[in-house]
């Protein structure tokens, strides 16, 4: 299905830039990740690094998890506080 829709000047410097925007974020991505890694290792938490850089809490605690930084705290959702619960003796099985 063709159209013929152009978009205005001003919607073109927009989404053009917001397009840049996007792609220059997208680029740095893979730096912070790194970094992130050494911080995680010595000793920042994933939500001082979110506060930081706008990224989500969980987006740091997964490369926490897959670095081995020490939790801060006992999980308390997910599959690892799951399985603490059912390993408790009177828990559900």
């Amino acid at each position: 299905m063709a159209s013929d829709y152009e978009p205005d000047d001003d919607n073109l410097r927009i989404y053009g830039r917001h397009k840049r925007h996007h792609e220059a974020a997208k680029a740095e991505l893979e730096d912070v990740r790194e970094r992130a890694k050494g911080d995680l290792l010595a000793g920042a938490t994933p939500a001082q690094l979110a506060k930081l850089t706008g990224l989500s809490d969980e987006f740091f605690r997964r490369i926490a998890r897959a670095v081995g930084a020490e939790r801060k705290r006992e999980p308390t959702v997910g599959r690892e506080a799951r399985k603490k619960t059912t390993d408790q003796p009177g828990s559900p099985a």
